[in-house]
């Protein structure tokens, strides 16, 4: 499995040598950024509703920079737009890579799928989605959010890092859960109970053992959300 830091490329740390490089300095809304520097094995990943008019440039700047895949699918996705996209660049010799939300059956791209699963088992989501794609992509996404107690409908509150650290520092007991892959403990806000949902270190790492043992063909990292040496410590897990 290879292991990607999604970073700009001012902005990404030196690391182990290892670790590739997934460039976030790409929107299909705008010009491509002139003079960056090459990126052996890397990918571009394209922020903005999927089109395929920029097939060509996509094309020539991979090559001018090493690039052999694309990420792309964040933004609205027609189905139409989807395979002419996926034909462009596979016509080029390129892999393109997609979300769930874009990717369609036959497209030819690979699929790429979120760890932050709140609901069910990581490795059944891994599982099923292996069955709609054999070439499968992790987006290794820090979970961290609240939930109300109970939660029927299973939705969230995001956590911003000091919020967490701060319910941290009440020394709740936290426990692992073996079927989300994640951290979790319970919590009174306001006089309302609450579980909390959270990723660490040691919880990267199982997740990341969890998707090479499950056939994950690459796994994706941003950063700052996970910092470059937790990035190398997942990549020491391999």
């Amino acid at each position: 499995m290879r292991c990607y830091l999604c970073a700009a490329a001012d902005e990404r740390p030196k690391t182990d040598l290892r670790l590739l490089s997934a460039c976030v300095d790409y929107h299909f809304d705008r010009p491509f950024p002139a003079d960056l520097p090459p990126c052996p094995e890397g990918v571009m990943l394209l922020g903005g509703d999927l089109r395929a008019d920029r097939g060509a440039e996509i094309g020539g700047e991979c090559r001018r920079r090493g690039l052999t895949a694309v990420l792309a699918g964040f933004g609205a996705a027609p189905g139409v737009a989807v395979f002419r996209f996926c034909d462009g660049l596979l016509r080029q010799g390129l892999t393109p890579i997609l979300t769930e939300t874009a990717w369609r059956a036959g497209c030819g791209a690979e699929l790429l799928v979120s760890s932050a699963v709140t609901a069910g088992e990581l490795r059944q989501h891994l599982a099923e989605a292996l069955n709609r794609c054999p070439t499968l992509c992790l987006d290794l996404e820090r979970l961290r959010s609240s939930f109300p107690f109970p939660s029927p409908d299973g939705t969230g509150r995001p956590l911003a890092a000091k919020e967490l650290s701060a319910l941290l520092q009440r020394r709740p007991e936290v426990h692992f859960s073996e079927e989300l892959v994640c951290k979790a403990f319970t919590t009174e806000d306001g006089g309302e109970s609450r579980f909390v949902l959270f990723d660490d270190r040691e919880t990267l790492a199982r997740k990341v053992r969890l998707a090479a043992e499950a056939g994950v063909e690459r796994c994706f990292l941003l950063y700052p959300e996970w910092s470059a040496e937790e990035a190398e410590a997942a990549l020491a897990c391999l």
